[in-house]
């Protein structure tokens, strides 16, 4: 039995392109095209699709606010998001809410039909260069981590932590039984070592490194 999918995507020619790769593909049925995202929502209520690609970036309604909205409708077909664009906050987002797929707009007919044939057995695909950005992100983060933490020493740790609760310079001397001259000197060395120049920078850091409960 065929896999019906629906496209949305509100440049035309992209669109059209992607739906002749499944033209010579029997198993799988183009149903319809859709450039604006509020018809095709409309659309994919009634027709149901089995399967939905979306564009990322659409006025009014992006690609994941569709799927969110269709679902929402008590529908769910299986569903790929395809972008010009490789986000590590937007391919964390699709994972998180449990999109199906994930394809750049660039990849060829091999891999669309490699990822839609996935899709429709269940499976998650992810295009390797998405999956690349999110582990590289990750690995920035986590590098980013360990050297600002590892360049404190334990009193800067602790003058970070007070300062993202919010005391002041004078409570946090008499807090530690330190001069306050000293107390400025360390919040000092702290923006330095962490490359920022006022409080809430200060405290960015600390959330980042969870001193804070």
């Amino acid at each position: 039995m065929k896999k019906t999918i629906i496209i949305v995507d509100d440049h035309q020619l992209m669109a059209q392109g992607i739906a002749k790769f499944f033209e010579e593909h029997q198993e799988f049925e183009v149903m319809q095209i859709y450039e604006d995202p509020q018809e095709a929502l409309a659309k994919i209520k009634l027709l149901k699709p089995d399967i939905i690609l979306t564009d990322l970036d659409m006025p009014v309604i992006n690609g994941i606010e569709l799927i969110e909205k269709v679902r929402a409708a008590n529908i769910h077909p299986k569903t790929v998001i395809l972008t010009m664009h490789l986000n590590r906050s937007v391919v964390k987002k699709c994972l998180d809410i449990k999109i199906d797929g994930y394809l750049p707009k660039n990849s060829d007919e091999y891999e669309f039909i490699q990822c839609v044939d996935a899709v429709a057995k269940g499976r998650q695909y992810y295009a390797q260069k998405a999956m690349e950005t999110l582990v590289r992100g990750a690995k920035e983060i986590e590098k980013t981590g360990l050297k600002k933490t590892q360049e404190l020493t334990k009193r800067e740790l602790e003058i970070l932590t007070l300062v993202a609760e919010g005391y002041s310079t004078k409570e946090i001397s008499e807090k530690l039984f330190i001069a306050v001259r000293t107390t400025e000197t360390h919040r000092k060395a702290l923006m330095t070592k962490l490359s920022v120049n006022n409080v809430a920078g200060l405290v960015r850091i600390a959330v980042q490194e969870g001193l804070l409960d």
